[in-house]
């Protein structure tokens, strides 16, 4: 039963991150249709948590559903939001259009990197921040992978209304210099970052100066480093989050 379960794990997690990978490295996936739906998946008993989830470069809301589905079955309580992001030309993948939450011009140190459309994804999932509030919902979590781990962390930071928790799995933080002053009243919300040493994506030191700039911030920063994982998500990190955001409901 153990290798059937590990089996069934690392299928999903295939088919979930590769297209981010794909798209990351200049994969081809000039045939990919993504489905631009947005997936939400509603708490089945009372309600007392909201996840927004966010995908890497390449993918789709819908490439999540199956492992957060897997969260959410721990968690009736939880509703969870999948966005999809924009179809954009990015810039690494020679102009090629593709879901992202904002454009990436290469793969090296990303500190100083424009970020177009990251301010306009901000809105859009600070709108869906707003919506949830609006309905009473009093613990909000943003998540994400890889671009959207950077989306959660550059989106949280700057929410004028502080969130139960931000989580960047396999991400970083974009702009840092752009969000230091703006950060001042979110020093306490629970952040957690996990990256695997083998990343060749976003690589582990650039995950580490983004930690570093999150505790020059004055933030408290959960940083996990997985030995042997590469930019994916394996049953070690899925365990840490699962068990992170039950600890924050």
């Amino acid at each position: 039963k153990a290798t059937v379960s590990v089996l069934y794990w690392s299928l999903i997690m295939l088919r979930s991150c590769c297209q981010s990978i794909k798209a990351c490295v200049g994969g081809q996936t000039r045939n990919y249709m993504p489905s631009m739906k947005d997936i939400v998946i509603g708490a089945r008993s009372d309600h007392k948590a909201t996840v927004i989830f966010m995908h890497g470069l390449g993918d789709t809301g819908a490439g999540w559903e199956e492992p957060v589905m897997m969260l959410h079955n721990a968690m009736p309580n939880v509703k969870f939001i999948l966005p999809t992001a924009p179809t954009m030309p990015v810039s690494l993948n020679q102009g090629m259009r593709m879901p992202a939450w904002y454009d990436i011009v290469g793969l090296g140190a990303r500190s100083n990197e424009v970020c177009e459309g990251i301010d306009a994804s901000a809105e859009r999932i600070s709108k869906l921040l707003k919506a949830e509030r609006d309905a009473g919902v009093k613990k909000l979590f943003l998540c994400g992978f890889s671009q959207g781990g950077a989306m959660s962390l550059y989106t949280g930071l700057q929410e004028k209304e502080s969130l139960t928790g931000i989580a960047a799995l396999s991400g970083y933080l974009p702009r840092p210099s752009f969000i230091a002053g703006k950060t001042e009243a979110k020093k306490d919300i629970p952040i957690l970052m996990c990256h695997g040493t083998n990343d060749m994506v976003v690589q582990l030191p650039w995950a580490e100066q983004s930690l570093e700039k999150l505790k020059e911030m004055g933030h408290k920063v959960e940083f996990e480093r997985y030995p042997g994982m590469g930019h994916e998500l394996d049953p070690r990190e899925f365990q840490k989050f699962s068990s992170w955001l039950k600890s924050h409901i």
